[in-house]
């Protein structure tokens, strides 16, 4: 995890941290994209707890609980999580090896962290593909609960991939420039 000192510096690599790069407008849609995926995930957790609570008050209280609420809740799950994992990639909070990336001099952390995202971007290029695919296999069928077609479980999976597409390139620019990405809610 990176850190910032009040002069903008990265303090575990001593990278600075480009508050305005040659890549501003990549930078600046990423950033508002990745602000409105949060925002995203958050009304997505709160209607999970209300789709939750719902089941819960319809089951214990009115002795009558709504069919909708599980499914709603389940749909709710694939949409946060994968919206999620895309922010992640972006702020670089996602699940990495920094012992060994950080032991690493320079002259080859950077290439290798270069190449990790070309394998991040080449996993979210599968994940929207097979997304597509599977997406198209059923989008005949409807969830039987919501009356919403299956297919939409399969859309934030090729959302997230596109996002992380997104961020990973902007990652692969900042590293050759030998700048960070300043995480949006930073």
């Amino acid at each position: 995890m990176t850190h910032v000192n009040k002069a903008g510096e990265a303090i575990d690599d001593k990278l600075p941290i480009a508050l305005l790069p040659p890549f501003t407008f990549l930078t600046r849609c990423n950033a508002w994209l990745s602000l409105m995926c949060m925002r995203l995930a958050v009304l997505g957790l709160v209607l999970i707890a209300i789709a939750v609570f719902g089941q819960i008050f319809g089951r214990y209280v009115l002795n009558n609980s709504p069919s909708w609420t599980e499914a709603l809740a389940l749909l709710m799950v694939l949409y946060v999580t994968n919206i999620g994992v895309a922010v992640c990639v972006r702020d670089d909070r996602h699940m990495g090896v920094e012992l060994l990336t950080g032991a690493l001099p320079p002259k080859v952390r950077v290439p290798l962290k270069i190449f990790i995202h070309l394998l991040v971007i080449l996993f979210a290029v599968l994940m929207i593909w097979n997304g597509w695919i599977l997406g198209r296999q059923i989008i005949d069928y409807m969830i039987p609960n919501l009356g919403v077609s299956q297919g939409l479980t399969y859309w934030p999976l090729m959302l997230s991939g596109t996002l992380i597409v997104l961020f990973s390139i902007e990652h692969i620019i900042a590293l050759l420039q030998r700048t960070r990405v300043v995480p949006s809610w930073h």
